[in-house]
């Protein structure tokens, strides 16, 4: 039957002109986007920004083309054209309402001529919200999926990595860090910029390396993924933001919990936490030749390179691969599927309710005890994560104070600026920065710039996406590898802002996991 498809596919040419066009769209993002850069630092949103509209603009305008020679091929073999809009899905409908309604929010903005390239704040206006539609609309439609294009974005997100690890050790092979201050230079590094940056990128490359790991079937696939997370996890941590440490801290229950479906499956998980808690052995191992010379480990980055009980993960699970491994054919005829499916929900679900729970705890009843390194975890106040408590408790007040067409609406697509502007004088006087653009939680940010609504489309997005890629992963495993980095960024992104550098790739991880779920061969 699986050959029979093959053949069809194979004999299908114009299906895979438009198919060609959008992986070769992909290698260029995958690759010569992330590397990009004109002028150092300085000039990484603006060159990402431009570049990404550039690339997208000739994908919107070969797209067509390519579809329309796909039909004229289609039509000589006697096969039926795909319609290219149906059938239309929940995650379609959720994506066209989010961009509907960031056009109604935009043109009754007090600074409507602002909403459109958004120059003030992070670009994410309506020009980088249409190409974010069209660009979804296209990939959706014509992208099937091909090995290569992932094992570029692998290599090519590891030579990212290895920059982050050199520069955090003050070695600067391509200067860039050149002429910056010192405190722009620890805050900065690889071509992606800003560490929350390269918090948010490292939190997508890091759980696609180790899904593919676990679910590509082809071994030197899996070769290239088991390196690529030593590089990912040095990385993660090298990016020295607390904003991926929350990401990996739901991305691997979550993962687990995806392995648990078989019995190889959860071997080869595994054995890729033991290469990623490994990892961290090895980046002592550098320090330590380095001399220590280092931009400085934020507490839990420490924890986790330098402490005796990370070699527990590493034995742990060490373990329970080579136990796999020896008990194979047993383990797999007595493989407890759904019980440990079970049990690793729970257990996750139990975990994030504590974390919670203890938050609130902190917070509400018990606001005097000495917490330590983790006060600023678990007591939310103005001071919470680095200040981010100020920003999101102000952010909420003005908020409140919108009339019910910006509640629903917003301020207008990335007008964060003015809407926290009256509060920059105490936010100068009580944490030494100037201003702000964001609100630095990228829900709160929709949900004051384009309302209600726009919030719920976008949470719309995201929850039709994974839903149905979980349903469609018990014919395709290949979108579990997907869904895990939408899942890892969209959790590390409640602390995190968006921006024209690593939020194109989200949204592409987001098209190519709905152009899995559309796809009705599971032949790859």
């Amino acid at each position: 039957m699986d050959e029979l498809k093959h053949k069809i596919q194979k004999k299908n040419r114009g299906y895979f002109v438009h198919s060609s066009l959008v992986s070769y769209y992909l290698l260029v993002m995958f690759s010569f986007f992330t590397l990009f850069l004109t002028h150092q630092y300085a000039s990484a949103r603006r060159d990402k920004f431009f570049l990404f509209l550039g690339l997208t603009g000739a994908l919107v305008v070969f797209a067509p083309i390519a579809y329309l020679i796909s039909r004229n091929e289609d039509k000589r073999n006697r096969i039926e054209t795909k319609p290219f809009f149906k059938p239309i899905s929940s995650t379609d409908i959720a994506f066209f309402a989010f961009f509907g309604f960031a056009l109604i929010s935009a043109a009754f903005s007090p600074h409507a001529s602002d909403t459109v390239m958004a120059s003030i704040a992070r670009n994410n206006g309506l020009v980088l919200l249409l190409a974010y539609t069209l660009m979804y609309l296209i990939i959706t439609r014509m992208y099937v999926y091909k090995d290569y294009v992932i094992a570029i974005y692998l290599i090519f997100s590891c030579v990212i990595a290895l920059l982050t690890v050199i520069n955090f050790f003050y070695l600067d092979p391509l200067g860039l860090m050149r002429g910056y201050s010192d405190k722009v230079i620890k805050d900065f590094g690889s071509t992606i910029g800003n560490k929350n940056t390269i918090a948010s990128y490292m939190s997508m490359f890091l759980p696609i390396s180790v899904m593919v790991l676990v679910v590509n079937k082809k071994l030197y696939m899996r070769v290239l993924a088991g390196v690529s997370i030593i590089f990912a996890y040095t990385g993660a941590l090298s990016a020295n933001s607390s904003s991926v440490i929350l990401g990996m801290i739901v991305a691997v229950p979550v993962m687990a919990i995806f392995s648990a479906r078989s019995y190889d499956y959860l071997r080869r998980f595994s054995l890729a936490m033991t290469i990623m808690f490994l990892s961290g052995k090895i980046l002592r191992l550098y320090s330590y030749f380095m001399d220590g010379n280092n931009k400085g480990y934020e507490f839990i980055q420490h924890f986790m390179i330098y402490d005796k009980l990370m070699y527990i993960p590493i034995i742990v699970f060490g373990l329970i691969y080579v136990l796999m491994l020896v008990f194979r054919e047993k383990g797999e005829k007595h493989y407890p599927r759904k019980a440990l499916t079970t049990i690793l929900t729970v257990f996750t679900a139990g975990s994030v309710a504590a974390i919670i729970g203890a938050m609130i705890y902190f917070t509400v009843a018990d606001t005097t005890s000495e917490l330590g390194s983790f006060d600023r975890l678990l007591r939310f106040d103005d001071k919470w994560g680095t200040h981010r408590g100020f920003m999101w408790i102000r952010s909420m007040q003005e908020y409140g104070k919108f009339d019910i067409f910006k509640k629903l609406f917003g301020y207008g697509p990335d007008m964060a600026y003015y809407v926290l502007e009256p509060h920059f004088y105490e936010l100068a006087r009580r944490f030494g920065d100037s201003s702000t653009d964001c609100a630095h939680n990228e829900f709160i940010n929709y949900l004051i710039t384009q309302g209600a609504l726009g919030l719920l489309a976008y949470l719309g997005i995201l929850g039709s996406v994974i839903i149905r890629g979980l349903r469609k992963a018990k014919q395709d495993p290949l979108t579990l590898i997907f869904i895990s980095a939408v899942i890892c960024y969209a959790v590390q992104s409640t602390v995190n802002l968006y921006q024209p550098i690593t939020t194109p790739l989200f949204f592409i991880f987001i098209a190519i996991t709905e152009a899995l779920n559309r796809d009705k061969s599971v032949v790859k």
